[in-house]
């Protein structure tokens, strides 16, 4: 699950300065991470919130070390600072959702859907921009989020079963949620003075929705306790490796690579998820999902050309 274009955060380590080859290697691995989970998350045996909640806890271990790491290169108390916020509270929240609503969205669609409609989440932060935080909608926004939900329409022209419908439902949910942390994350900038270096509030909103995630889904976990041992051993994975060390490696990357060459390489993840899906499990997306996810992702990159193009 990668992040919106809005969504920023860093982390530098001493001999990573200003290499824009590790910025590159840094966002392919994380993408690539990323796109396990769909695989992992049809191939564990357990509950859709046990999975989601199993995932975020396992997580919080390296998301909580890089704190540590960030804490040490700032003065003051970093996290009793940010955690003060409302809007880092609300954006956890928005994160929460999405984690939930696109694991449950893996158990009841295809991979190939849950993905590619969480990937309309930039579209998301467009429309809701203007009435919560009054920026202004430009031509190519209206053009791309007309051209989103075009691309959506195509996911919902297969014959679905009811739960399938609901799967669809779900993943635009989640893209929702993703879009709800950009929003969060832009409005909790504009409470922060200009000047004075305050730090970025991303990683510790990422490490408190996934906090929040484990907390909400804490009874669907012990109602499936015991889990069987591989699935276990394989939360235990997603959460350290799909999503903490992918957030790691990203923040790493982020900031030396360009807003147009991040969202470009993350589109990776759309890309490789369902193929590691078929791959594992046989299961393929439908001709009218792969025409809605090319216009999808198609747009989304068209937008972001465009955005570059006037910065």
């Amino acid at each position: 699950m990668s992040i919106p274009e809005e969504v920023e955060f860093s982390l530098t380590l001493p001999f990573m300065q200003q290499r824009q080859w590790l910025g590159i290697m840094c966002v392919i691995a994380a993408a690539a991470l990323w796109s396990l989970g769909g695989v992992g998350i049809k191939s564990a045996q357990a509950d859709a919130f046990a999975i989601a909640g199993v995932r975020s806890f396992f997580a919080l271990f390296v998301l909580a070390a890089a704190l540590l790491w960030q804490q040490a290169s700032h003065q003051g108390n970093l996290l009793q600072t940010t955690l003060a916020r409302r809007y880092v509270w609300w954006g956890a929240a928005s994160y929460a959702l999405t984690m939930i609503a696109f694991t449950w969205a893996n158990k009841l669609t295809t991979a190939a859907n849950a993905i590619l409609l969480q990937y309309t989440a930039p579209i998301f932060v467009a429309v809701l921009a203007r009435p919560l935080l009054g920026e202004p909608i430009h031509r190519r926004d209206r053009w791309s989020i007309g051209g989103c939900f075009f691309g959506m329409a195509w996911f919902f022209l297969d014959r679905l079963s009811p739960s399938g419908m609901f799967g669809n439902l779900l993943a635009i949910v989640s893209g929702i949620g993703f879009a709800g942390i950009a929003i969060c994350l832009r409005a909790d900038a504009r409470t922060q003075p200009p000047t004075g270096g305050t730090p970025p509030s991303s990683l510790v909103l990422i490490a408190l929705g996934n906090a929040l995630t484990a907390l909400c889904c804490a009874p669907a976990i012990v109602a499936s306790l015991p889990l069987p041992v591989t699935t276990l051993w394989l939360l235990a994975g997603l959460g350290i490796l799909q999503i903490g060390v992918a957030y790691v490696l990203f923040a790493i990357g982020v900031n030396r690579v360009s807003a147009l060459e991040s969202t470009l390489l993350a589109m990776l993840e759309p890309i490789l998820n369902p193929i590691w899906v078929a791959l594992a499990t046989g299961e393929r997306p439908s001709a009218m999902a792969l025409i809605g996810g090319a216009i999808v992702v198609g747009v989304i990159i068209w937008r972001q050309l465009g955005k570059t193009a006037n910065t």
